[in-house]
This record gives structure tokens, sequence and C-alpha cells, in this order.
């Protein structure tokens, strides 16, 4: 059992559930302790206690009790005078705090509740204060005077100051705080749990925080989560929104859950919100070990309607994990640009799974920024040292479009997509899709709008995709949404650009940068050691479909020293070809390039035998091939420059003789051509001698249907043309007539034989010689060029 678990356990309470508190005791629910100079002076009228009296310094107001909860269906009002900036209450007893009541104050006060024994609201615990709220299992405040407002150290006379808090400071214990609150307001149509006027902060500081079926919510305001160790000193700065927590101090961290819970059969998740419905969004910081967000409608966001830019939201941990339908995501709906999503996980980032509502929709786990009008969508910022998506999750950036309120007509938008940015030191790993379903696990910049897409970079160790996943940029109308004829004018799909030692992309895995009607964005790799493709990967900049204009986008892979290859007859591309527009440019620096096949238009149209634009896709031939063409028209090609001392292995073949030089010799033993000792050489293993060390491991039915490969110029068929043949199930004539036609004037065969011509030379031929017997045998070539020194 975790910490928390045994923690809430010992206390008597069971996880999720409510406590019972008797009639009998409401009297010692909230009970001063008589420990300052003005004691706090409490009433009970009904279900509402007045909380009067406390110690007034300047415009700080301190109360001590020794218990302090609160019955569900009560309030505890504090009675404050109208200039009091902050109530600072703390709890000196051994109780826990256990609030499923409301909290009020007067005034625009915030208002401290400083319990180190661990604090619990309720489901239907909320807040009716002016200002801000923060909730803490700290010992003590801390002044900027030095004076500390103990709660594990009580004076009978303390010394209180004027000054303003500054810091939270935790001694040997760090309890833990959890909310339930599901409390709703008039004219607010969700829960909205504990929530603070606009403009506030609200903040729950501890040992392990857990929201459990509850809510947060701060309209254009503050949240902070904040889980720390014992020995920690946690500071606080005045800033417009409230209070800005800094954590420069703590050394060790403990962990925050967003998780569901669930009551009579229903399932109640979590929500921790700052936006703001008539203005900007909230900023929200979170900080702990691990933070994990699981389950859907799981949300942690904030969101702008207004002309007002967004508000920042920032995860700092060790680890995060977002899971099962759960969401990280900054928001714009209106003319403001939306804020900045940043996640610090100094070990790792998992975003994995999904939640299905019905087979077409599906809620993917993600860290997400969109806009749905004119705003620019907000950057999203990952520093990690380990990066994993995997099942369905995303982390992406959009541009899309809406719907009216009434639903009646679609919102195209305007605004353009954020940028995407990935730091892992170590790795970053996209694995496989959705179970049963076709969403993707990857990292995803889109528009559907005329706004444009947003680039995603990527810095990494090592890039794995695969089993689907894709790192994808696009440009494309949304399936959900069906536009009035002409108002559909779509944004430029963006790029993408990744620095690392070594990508990998795996059965089906791809780099995408497609739009449907406009410019393909471009793709840069930047490869120390190696790029492999295999089982059907994709490196695509296309553009356009039929009917639609633009051209391909432009690929450069830059591996100067490293390799770049691909397993023969895996049917994995990299293409930068438009449907009606020019294809685009593609660019190959490597020291080595293997296991590709350069085609143009013309290729594709005997192997595939149609003139039919819509069925020229290198997908449909089983090499993998390099294409930057137009489908539509073959005056508008792209181009493919490579530059590679080891670009293509066939190079290096020669073409055998087909005749017997002199089949009279054989070779024989000595040099002594008087002896009949004679020797023998054989070869076996593979059809053929790799020309060098770094040759791709073929078949030997694959190297004995090599063939010479021309430059640029004819259709460049090979020993593949059957197989494309096969695919489309020709007849076998067909194909046997198609392989002799294009192959017989380039074909090479192996080496059946070997002689000694008459200068002595040892030639390889196409046939075997035939050898007469009882003839003198002749010395060996090595005789010969003994004599000539």
């Amino acid at each position: 059992m975790s910490t928390l678990g045994v923690w809430f356990k010992s206390l008597g309470f069971a996880v999720g559930g409510a406590i019972a508190f008797s009639i009998n005791s409401a009297i010692a629910q909230i009970a001063p302790d008589g420990t300052l100079l003005n004691n706090s002076q409490v009433t009970i009228q009904g279900n509402f206690t007045i909380i009067e009296g406390g110690t007034q310094s300047g415009s700080n107001l301190f109360h001590s009790f020794k218990e302090f909860s609160l019955l569900t269906g009560s309030t505890a009002e504090f009675n404050n005078a109208p200039d009091i900036q902050n109530i600072i209450s703390r709890v000196t007893g051994k109780s826990i705090s256990h609030i499923d009541g409301v909290l009020k104050t007067h005034g625009t006060a915030n208002l401290f509740l400083i319990n180190p024994n661990g604090i619990i609201f309720g489901s239907n615990a909320s807040l009716d204060i002016g200002g801000s709220f923060v909730a803490s299992t700290a010992s003590s405040l801390n002044f900027a005077d030095g004076t500390k407002f103990s709660a594990t150290d009580p004076q009978v006379t303390p010394l209180l100051t004027v000054s303003v808090p500054v810091g939270l400071q935790f001694g040997a214990t760090a309890a833990p705080i959890r909310n339930q609150s599901q409390a709703r307001v008039s004219g607010v149509s969700n829960p909205v749990g504990l929530r603070v006027k606009p403009n506030k902060t609200l903040a729950l500081v501890g040992g392990d925080i857990t929201l459990e079926g509850g809510n947060l919510t701060a309209a254009s305001g503050r949240i902070e989560l904040g889980s720390v160790a014992t020995n920690s000193l946690v500071s606080l700065k005045p800033i417009n929104q409230g209070w800005f927590l800094g954590y420069e101090n703590v050394q060790n961290f403990q962990n925050i859950q967003l998780i569901q819970r669930t009551f009579n059969g229903i399932s109640i998740s979590s929500q921790v919100d700052a936006s703001n419905r008539d203005g900007s969004g909230g900023n929200i910081q979170v900080q702990g070990n691990t933070v994990e967000l699981k389950g859907y409608p799981v949300r942690l966001r904030t969101q702008t309607t207004g002309a007002k830019d967004g508000g920042d939201l920032t995860i700092n941990a060790r680890k995060l994990i977002v899971r099962d339908g759960a969401a990280v995501s900054t928001v714009t709906r209106g003319e403001g640009n939306g804020g900045k999503l940043t996640i610090n996980a100094y070990e790792s980032v998992e975003v994995i799974g999904n939640f299905t509502i019905s087979n077409i929709d599906i809620i993917p786990s993600g860290l997400l920024s969109s806009t749905t009008v004119a705003g620019k969508a907000g950057e999203i910022n990952i520093n990690t040292s380990r990066l994993r998506i995997q099942d369905g999750g995303q982390i992406a950036t959009d541009s899309t479009a809406s719907a009216s309120v009434d639903n009646s007509q679609i919102i195209a938008g305007k605004g353009a997509g954020g940028n995407l940015t990935v730091n892992a030191s170590e790795s970053v790993e996209l694995i496989g899709t959705s179970k049963n379903t076709n969403v993707t696990s990857g990292l995803i910049a889109l528009t559907n709008t005329s706004g444009d897409a947003g680039k995603v970079t990527v810095n990494t160790g090592k890039l794995i995709i695969r089993d689907g996943a894709e790192i994808t940029v696009s440009s494309q109308s949304s399936k959900f949404f069906f536009y009035p004829q002409g108002t559909a004018n779509i944004g430029k799909a963006g790029d993408i650009n990744v620095t690392a030692r070594s990508i990998q992309l795996e059965n089906k895995g791809k780099l995408t940068s497609n739009s449907e009607s406009g410019q393909g964005g471009n793709i840069t790799l930047q490869v120390r050691d190696l790029l492999s493709m295999r089982r059907n990967s994709q490196i695509s900049t296309n553009s356009g479909k039929s009917g639609t204009g633009g051209n391909g986008g432009n690929i450069k892979i830059d591996a100067p020293n490293g390799l770049i290859f691909a397993v023969p007859l895996n049917n994995s591309d990299i293409t930068a070809n438009a449907f009606f527009g020019s294809g685009g440019q593609i660019t190959i620096n490597a020291n080595s390039l293997f296991g590709f096949v350069q085609r143009d238009r013309a290729d594709l149209v005997k192997l595939l035998n149609t003139e039919k634009p819509e069925e020229l896709n290198p997908s449909r031939v089983p090499t993998n091939d390099i294409t930057a063409f137009s489908q539509e028209n073959p005056s508008l090609s792209g181009s493919v420059e490579i530059n590679s001392p080891d670009v293509d292995p066939s190079k290096s073949l020669v073409e055998l003789p087909a005749d017997v030089v002199d089949a009279s010799r054989q070779i024989v033993a000595g040099c002594n051509a008087g002896k009949t000792a004679r020797a023998s050489f054989t070869t076996t293993g593979r059809g053929g001698i790799e020309s060098s060390p770094t040759d791709p491991l073929m078949s030997d039915a694959v190297l004995a249907d090599w063939i010479s490969p021309e430059a640029q110029d004819k259709n460049r068929a090979d020993g593949l043309q059957n197989r494309v043949m096969m695919q489309q199930q020709k007849p076998a004539q067909v194909i046997s007539q198609k392989v002799k036609s294009m192959t017989a004037s380039t074909q090479i065969v192996e080496a059946q034989g070997w002689v000694v011509d008459s200068n002595d030379d040892v030639v390889l031929v196409a046939q075997a010689p035939t050898v007469i017997p009882h003839r003198p045998a002749l010395n060996p070539a090595s005789c010969a060029l003994r004599s000539r020194e």
C-alpha cells in the first residue's frame, strides 16, 4: 500500500469516503487553542460558525485553533474588518482538518489555512472569499522580517508581524492534502469545486497532493500545486494575481495525482481550470516528484476566449505521466494568443492510451495546444531525458475549426498553430496506435483552417517511431466539419526538424509534412550515425489530392558520417510528390546509402501499367523508393540529389564475358609445370562476393537478379518487376514477357567459371569452361608474375 493510503487508513478514512461526524462533536470541530494575545472567538448559530476576534497586526489577522474541521452543509465565516489583507489561521492540535462545508471571509482578504497534520476537502467543500486561498501542511508561515507563525511550536505570546508572508516552512513532516470537491455555483453548469474569484490564487502546498474527483477553479487567476518533502522551504512572492510560489530551496519532492473516484457507480473526474470565458486564461504551476493524470475527462487546462493572451501552464517534476484519456492543455478561442505549455521532467514524460466514447469519438491522452478563432495557439516545450508516447497518446498543437453555439454554421478560424519543441537527451519513442482504433501515437502539428500549422522540432539521442506512430505536420480539411462550398481555405503545412544520433522508422512509422491543397511542409533531418527504415515506413512531404494544387515540400537528410539504410523489399519510401503541382526537392548527404531505388513518374507508369494519376503512388511498389514528381503533370518533376560515396552497390559490378577465352588451361599447384600434383579452388555460401564489407546482406535470389541501374535516363526496370505484376494479379505469361523485355539487354549473372587467358590473367566467365583432359597442366598465374619480376 502506498504511503498516502497508509496515512489515510491510519486516520480511519476509506479511500474516496467521507468522514462521519456526530452532532455532539460539532462544537469541537472549530476550537481556539488560547495561544494568542487576543484569542479567536467561535460562535455557533445552527449551521453557521462565526469566527471573530484573533490578533491583528497591521493588515494581518492571526487565528490559532486546536482543531479546525467543517461539517457537510455548514459554513464557517471569518468576520474580519474590511482593511484586513491576510487572514492567517493555524492548527496546533494533532487532528487533520476535514472541510466539507463553506469557508467564507469578508472583503478581499486572502485566507491561509495551515495544518501540519493534513487537510481533506470533501465533495461539498467550497470557498466564498474575496482574495486568494492558500492551504498548506507546512509547520510555519515565514514573514519578510524573519518572524515565523508556527503551528508546531506555538508561543503563548507570539511575536506577530505587520510584514508580508514570504515562505512556507516544512519541518519533520510534510502531510498530504486531498481534494474531492465537486461544489457547484449558480450560473455555471459544471462543478467548480474549490473556486476563488477571478485574478486570484488558489494554492495547495503539502506532501502528497491528490485530486480524487476534485476540482480547482481560478478564472484568469493562478493555480499552484506543490508537493514537497520534509524540511522544505517554499517561497511566496506577491503578484497581481495573488501569489507566486518558488521551489528554489526545495531539495526533495513528493507526488501529485489527478485521478477519478467512483460514487454510486458513477466515475467523477478531477479538473484543474484557470480558464475565463470573458477574459484571459490564468496561469497554472505544478511542482512535484511524480505527477500523474489518469482517466477521462481528467483535465489540467487554461483557456482564453477574449482579446487578451492566455496564461502559461508549467509542470516541473521528475516524471510526468498522462494516460487513459487525461489531458494537459492551453487553448485560445478568441483574438488573444494561447499561453505556453512547458514540461520540465528531468527523468521522463509518458503519454499513454486514450478513452473511447464511440467508434468515431476517441479521446487521446495528450499534451495539447489549440486555437479555434484568430489567436495563435500557444507553444509546447518539453524538456526531459526520455519521452514515450504509446497506444494512441498524442502531443499536439493545432489550428482547428469549430461549430457555432447552435451548431448551425462552421467557424473556420484563421489562427496559426503553435510550435512544438522536444528536447530529450536520451530518447524519444513513439509507439503504436490506440487499441481497436486508428488513432496514432505521435507528435502532431496540424491545421484545418486558413492558419498555418505549427513547426515540430525534436532534439534527442535516439528517435524511434514504430507500429503506426508518427511525427506529422499537416494541412487538411477536418473530417468532422462540412465546409460551405468555396469557404475552406486551408493553410500551409508546418515543418519538421529532427537532430539525433539515430533515427529508426519501423513498421509503418512515419515522418510526414503533407498538405491537401497548399504547399507541403519541409523536413530536415540531422543524423549523426544511422537512419533506418523498415516495413512500410515513410518520410514524405506530399501535396494535393485529385482536383487540388500545391507543390511538394522539400526533404533534406544530412548524415555526412552516417548510414542511411532500408531493408530491401520493405516498401519504405522517401517522397516529395505533388498531385497537380510540382514535385519538391530531396537532398540526401550521407556516407552510405543502401536499399533505396530512385524512381520517376515514368518508372511507376511502366511498373504499375497505368497513367491514372491517383494510382501513381510509390507505396504500390514493393521496393524502397525515392521520388519527387507530379502525379498529374509529367513536366513538373521535382529534383533528387544524392551525395554519397556508397550510394549504389551495383555500380561496382562489371558485366562478365559470355564466351570462354581459353578453355584448355587448368590451374596447378606449383610453378613447376612438369609436376602432376593439382590444386583446387572452392567457394561456398551466398551467390556472389560483396564488393565491400559495407554492402547489404541479401539473399542469393536477389543477388542473382541484380541489374545495372542507369543514372537518370530510361526506366530502371529490375528483377522486382515480376513482383509488382504479381501484386496486380497479372497472368503468368504477361509477367514473363515484361520481365524478359525489360531486363534482356542489361541482365548481369553470376560467374560460373574462370580461365587464364594468353597473358596469364585469370578471367571470370559467365559459362563454365569445358576442361579437356590429359593436356599438360599450366603454371598458375603467380608463376608468370614471378617470372616478370
